[in-house]
């Protein structure tokens, strides 16, 4: 199934909550493919001096589950259950890109896959997830 008003819905929202406050966006938004985008600055950077791999996580995690509520019908959501990233480069400062993709739905289950990207379009983390479905607006029981 193809949720094309959700997705379209997505585009239009404002950020709000996490996203509000880490400045992040959704940028695209199809059946099967979220986009979402960070402007990293020196408030997403951990001691070392580099963006701290959570913020990373968190824009990959979203766009895959995101994507994956771009094949869901109304009324019902997902949430992660495993999720495992790889980071490849470190990023200090400009924008990133994280591109969640639905990989396969069962019935229970949901995987999705999702890479960051830095700039110059180079790969600073690969993600995977497993979500399962849940009613919108409630978590799992």
């Amino acid at each position: 199934m193809q949720n094309v008003r959700r997705a379209a819905e997505m585009l239009k929202a404002k950020p709000d909550g996490w996203m509000a406050t880490l400045g992040a966006r959704i940028s695209e938004a199809e059946p099967g493919r979220v986009v979402i985008e960070l402007e990293a600055g020196k408030q997403h950077r951990h001691g070392g001096g580099v963006v701290q791999g959570g913020v990373i996580t968190q824009i990959a995690d979203a766009a895959m589950g995101m994507s994956l509520g771009t094949l869901q019908e109304d009324g019902l959501w997902n949430t992660t259950i495993e999720l495992k990233i790889n980071f490849i480069r470190p990023v200090i400062s400009g924008r990133i890109r994280a591109v969640g993709r639905v990989v396969e739905m069962k019935k229970t289950l949901f995987f999705s896959e999702a890479d960051v990207l830095d700039e110059q379009g180079r790969l600073v983390a690969t993600a995977s997830s497993t979500c399962m479905p849940v009613p919108e607006g409630q978590g799992r029981e």
